[in-house]
């Protein structure tokens, strides 16, 4: 794999935080002006929706999305609850993006303007950063270096299965850990996707989603309260979870690319 060829396609950006709580479209249009102007751009599409009729507020279910149209990409936001039992979502989302800055700067900006326009005080419970990319490979084989330097199955193992090879994927996922006092960004749940780029199956395309819960699981030999130091704090930018999660990425891109030339 060539690290040097490392294109971003996506990234997607979440909270979720509570109370969950009824959003109504006069609020929706409040948080709809306050991302144009934070953004400085008017012509953020607006569509509000409502799971069930505004007067049956019992249901709380809301969706309100943004969206524009920028080069060959999208950047949409969307903030929504199915109903009063679950938290409240902003998600983020900007489709071949010009720069990762740029996303940054966007989601900083959509994120505060609709903190500021909601009402009430909100607690934050995760954040979750999934990017997507994808890389040459020397071979200009997606399939060979999933099979022979990802898997480094034997042959014959493959062949047991039938003929031709078409597709294979591999994913990874390391749970979340506590962190420390110090770094509150430590100890994201990680979840890597590697597979052939099926458009192009001269590329990998590469999935990294990273969460950072407000609580990680206790472990099987831990027992006891909760520990007051162990609950996450997240209140930072989107762009810290974003940065860290970058450079988690490029890590990885540059360890695979070192076992292909292996």
């Amino acid at each position: 794999m060539l690290a040097n060829s490392f294109r971003l396609r996506g990234i997607r950006f979440a909270f979720l935080f509570g109370p969950p709580r009824f959003v109504k479209r006069d609020e929706a249009s409040k948080i709809h002006s306050a991302v144009c102007d934070k953004t400085h751009l008017d012509d953020f599409s607006f569509k509000y929706s409502t799971i069930e009729p505004e007067e049956r507020l019992a249901s709380k279910g809301f969706s309100i999305v943004f969206e524009r149209k920028e080069g060959r990409g999208t950047v949409s936001a969307r903030i929504d609850n199915k109903n009063i039992q679950e938290p409240v979502r902003i998600l983020l989302e900007h489709t071949w993006p010009p720069t990762s800055e740029h996303v940054m700067e966007y989601f900083d900006s959509i994120s505060q303007s609709v903190y500021d326009s909601l009402e009430g005080n909100w607690t934050k419970i995760l954040a979750e950063v999934r990017l997507r990319a994808q890389c040459n490979t020397h071979s200009n084989d997606g399939l060979a270096f999933l099979r022979e330097k990802v898997l480094g199955l034997p042959a014959e193992c493959i062949s047991a299965l039938g003929e031709p090879l078409t597709f294979c994927s591999v994913k990874l996922e390391v749970g979340a850990t506590q962190p420390t006092s110090e770094d509150q960004i430590k100890g994201a749940k990680r979840e890597l996707l590697i597979e052939p780029l099926r458009e192009d199956q001269t590329c990998v395309y590469l999935e990294l989603v990273s969460q950072w819960p407000q609580l990680a699981p206790v472990q099987t030999n831990q027992s006891g309260p909760i520990v007051i130091e162990n609950i996450r704090r997240i209140d930072s930018n989107p762009s810290t979870y974003i940065e860290e999660a970058l450079s988690f990425f490029n890590e990885q891109v540059e360890r695979l690319a070192g076992i292909s030339r292996e």
